[in-house]
Parts: structure tokens; C-alpha cells; sequence
């Protein structure tokens, strides 16, 4: 059945389908306006409609020249192995395969949906970004019927109350204003009992910051971290906000998770390139401290990244 749009009983609003990809954003992503993002979202569709996934993600580099060339070949690199990593967090979980249907929040290009659809689990693929959603659909495996995507903010999602077995956001709340609003959207939106699996960038790693790769960010004022990176690499930071490993567990237990568990994150091989050539050398003394309970708490400190989990209250 084909759908024009959808209306809002309780707000008043009518939200569009764009590209067949429901749009219940309140508000644009913070690189591009809405009109913008869907006008992209278009051309990339239309660019991209002979080319298989990896060159649809080129050809939206390519039709990006504000970003330098060295930038976007390393973006194209990162989201072309993302499939590789997702797979490999999912053979870390001790229990892949949640009752229910799973949201993946900021799903980006859709690796982890891509991952998770070939082990059988229902998964909606959530995002603000209509362009990158219309590169997802070019995964193969996003052609099953048991994957879906929306474009709509994390902190205003478009779901009812528990609806989601699992929700996991790998790499997403770095980037929004406020994290709480988000794992708030998130607790009301997972059944009781389900669970929230997060892996986010820490802001006080000492390796280098992965998005601009320049040290020493997390330790500036957050007033001045745009200005630091404009200095020390010439490129903004106005769009990332990662937290410390204290203050997302604060957050989540402020938002009304129980057995809210924040550590050092494993490092993943598809990882390692990332580190550099100081970071990938330390990896294997950082796998062996990480799994000591004791270090590897204090060892979240300090790590380049952050694992996360918690668990809904029963209503």
C-alpha cells in the first residue's frame, strides 16, 4: 500500500514519506537543514540508482566537496567496514538474538541492520539523516521484509510505549545536544525488561579524538573544543559532545535505567586501523587489562571507547 504521509492526533502535525522512507523529524539534523537533507537524499537516489552500495557511498563524497578529499576517503573506508565490525559486536553478545523486534538508533547506513537481519532479528533502523537512510537501502540484506527504516530524531522518536525487545545505538550519542532526551526516548520506547546496548566515543581517551583525530579534546571545556580543533586541524567540532564514562552512567541511571554497567570497550579488528600506530600497538596489553572486572572499570577512565548496557524497569 502506498503511503503519502502520516498525521499526528496528539501534536496536529503531518509528517511525509520521502523516497518511500517515513520522516518524523522535528527537527533537522545539525549539518543540514530539512529541505536540504531531503533534496540530497534525491539526488543521491537518483545518482546512485545503478551503483551498488560502496559506490553509492562514494558518489555522495564525491557530491560533497566542502569535505576535503583526505576526509571523505577515510569516511568512505570507515562506513564500507562498518558491516565487518557489526558483525563482529554481534558475536560478542552473549545473547544475539533478543525476544522482539530491535531499534537500532542512529543506524546510519544500516550496518548493524544488515548484520542483524542475516541472524533472523527484526530490526528498525532509526536516524536523522534521510541521504544516509537512502544509502542504507542499498544493502542487499535491507531488502528483507524484516527491516525497516524511519528517519526521525532520537530525542523525539515516532514509536509507542515498548515497543522494542533491544535498543542499540553503536556511535551515536556523541553526537546529539542531549543525551539525556535520548535515553530517556529510549527507555520509554523498549518493553519491560528489555535492554539498551550502547557504544559511544569516550571524552577522556588519551588517543586522539577518531572523528578529527586530534588529541586532546575531551580535556578542553566543552565551550572551547570547537575552537581547539578549528586550531589545531582547521575543521569544526560544533556537532560532537562526547561524554565521560562517569557521566554516562549518570545519565543513565538519571533517566531511570536499572543496572546501568559502563566499561572500556573491546576493540574490534576492524578497529584497529583507526587507533594509529601507537593505539594499535597497545591493543593487545589493553585486551588482556579490559578483562580483569576490577581494571577494567578503571580502565573506562581513560579508553578510546565506551560499552554500555542497562536494563528497562517494569512498568
Amino acid at each position: 500500500m502506498h503511503v503519502d504521509g502520516y498525521s499526528c492526533d496528539a501534536c496536529g502535525h503531518d509528517y511525509p514519506v520521502v523516497l518511500g522512507i517515513p520522516d518524523f523529524r522535528v527537527f533537522p539534523d545539525p549539518w543540514i537543514g530539512l529541505d536540504d537533507d531531503r533534496a540530497k537524499a534525491e539526488r543521491v537516489e537518483s545518482i546512485s540508482s545503478v551503483l551498488d552500495f560502496e559506490g553509492a557511498v562514494r558518489a555522495y563524497w564525491e557530491m560533497t566537496p566542502d569535505t576535503p578529499r583526505h576526509l571523505a576517503e577515510r569516511y568512505v573506508q570507515h562506513v564500507t567496514g562498518a558491516g565487518r565490525r557489526s558483525r563482529e559486536w554481534l558475536d560478542t553478545l552473549p545473547d544475539a538474538v533478543a525476544e522482539g523486534p530491535w531499534l537500532d538508533l542512529g543506524c546510519g547506513t544500516g550496518d548493524l541492520m544488515s548484520a542483524a537481519v542475516v541472524r533472523g532479528i527484526p530490526v528498525v533502523g532509526a536516524d536523522i539523516a534521510m541521504r544516509w537512510l537512502v544509502i542504507a537501502r542499498k544493502r542487499p540484506e535491507l531488502h528483507d521484509d524484516r527491516s525497516s527504516l524511519v528517519c526521525c530524531c532520537a530525542e523525539a522518536l515516532p514509536f509507542a510505549d515498548g515497543s522494542f525487545a533491544r535498543v542499540a545505538a553503536l556511535g551515536l550519542l556523541e553526537h546529539c545536544s542531549d543525551p539525556m532526551l535520548v535515553l530517556r526516548e529510549a527507555l520509554r520506547v523498549l518493553a519491560p525488561g528489555g535492554d539498551l546496548m550502547l557504544r559511544t566515543v569516550n571524552r577522556f581517551s588519551l588517543l586522539s579524538e577518531p572523528h578529527v583525530r586530534v588529541w586532546g579534546v575531551g580535556f578542553v571545556p566543552r565551550r572551547l573544543a570547537d575552537r581547539y580543533v578549528r586550531w589545531r586541524a582547521g575543521i569544526g567540532y560544533r556537532h560532537h559532545r562526547p561524554l565521560s564514562s562517569r557521566e554516562l552512567r549518570r545519565a543513565m541511571r538519571k533517566a531511570g535505567f536499572r543496572g546501568a554497567q559502563v566499561g572500556a570497550a573491546r576493540v574490534l579488528n576492524e578497529e584497529r586501523a583507526a587507533l594509529g600506530r601507537i593505539g594499535a600497538s597497545l591493543t593487545p596489553v589493553y585486551s588482556m587489562l579490559r578483562r580483569a572486572p576490577v581494571l577494567r572499570r578503571a580502565l573506562s577512565w581513560d579508553a578510546p571507547l565506551l560499552e554500555a548496557s542497562a536494563t528497562a524497569r517494569p512498568r
